[in-house]
């Protein structure tokens, strides 16, 4: 099971997470729900999925190494938001509102490594958690 709570470091427990690959495996736009290959090594097969629902918005290539996904404080959560214009600038003037969103809404971050050629993962979604297997109408023939 996936941690859950604000600054929770490796969300999805992996040990060793330098050395799996995520790939964006399929977005669901009527669902709001992203799906996210992770192959071990070098390996062809994904080794699990990871689902990350009610998707707002992600920052990431299609495919990185380093599967170390964190939680962010709500405060860098707010923040994200206020910037990808996913909150009004007026929301600024009311913090007492920030945990009705936060409860909610969490800034998973993802450590690729230097080899991805990215610096940073940013996803906001409501959860996250890991599948063995995707629906099948979304496996590749």
């Amino acid at each position: 099971m996936a941690k859950t709570e604000p600054g929770a470091s490796n969300v999805f427990n992996f040990s060793q997470p330098e050395r799996y690959r995520c790939q964006v495996h399929h977005y669901h736009r009527k669902l709001s729900r992203l799906y996210l290959s992770v192959y071990a090594g070098a390996r062809p097969q994904p080794a699990l999925y990871l689902l990350f629902t009610d998707l707002a918005y992600l920052q990431a290539p299609m495919s990185w190494v380093g599967a170390q996904f964190d939680i962010a404080m709500p405060e860098s959560c707010i923040a994200l938001m206020l910037e990808a214009g996913l909150l009004g600038a007026a929301f600024r003037d009311f913090p007492a509102a920030y945990h009705s969103v936060t409860a909610y809404t969490r800034l998973y971050q993802a450590r690729a490594l230097p080899e991805s050629a990215v610096q940073a993962v940013q996803i906001i979604a409501s959860s996250a958690s890991i599948l063995q297997r995707i629906p099948p109408e979304l496996e590749w023939g």
